[in-house]
C-alpha cells in the first residue's frame, strides 16, 4: 500500500495528483495551502472511503478511485 495521495480535494471537487500539481506546483506539499475559496486542500488516500461508483478528477476525468459497486443501490 502506497502512502502517496490518490487525489486532492479543492474548489468543491476532486482532482488527480497530476492536475493538483499543475494547479498548485510546490505549494501542493504545504499543508497550509488554500484554494480560491479559502479552504485548505484535502487529501484522499487509497484507504479512505470513496463513493461506491468510484471517483474521477474534476479537471481531466481520470479515474482516481475504482468503483466497488455498480451503483449506489448496491451499497
Amino acid at each position: 500500500m502506497s502512502h502517496a495521495p490518490i487525489a486532492y480535494t479543492y474548489e468543491a471537487d476532486v482532482h488527480c495528483p497530476a492536475c493538483a500539481r499543475a494547479r498548485f506546483g510546490d505549494a501542493l506539499d504545504d499543508p497550509d495551502t488554500e484554494d480560491r475559496e479559502g479552504n485548505t486542500l484535502g487529501v484522499i488516500f487509497e484507504w479512505d472511503e470513496t463513493p461506491a461508483t468510484g471517483e474521477h478528477c474534476g479537471d481531466c476525468g481520470e479515474e482516481v478511485a475504482e468503483p466497488w459497486a455498480d451503483d449506489e443501490s448496491e451499497v
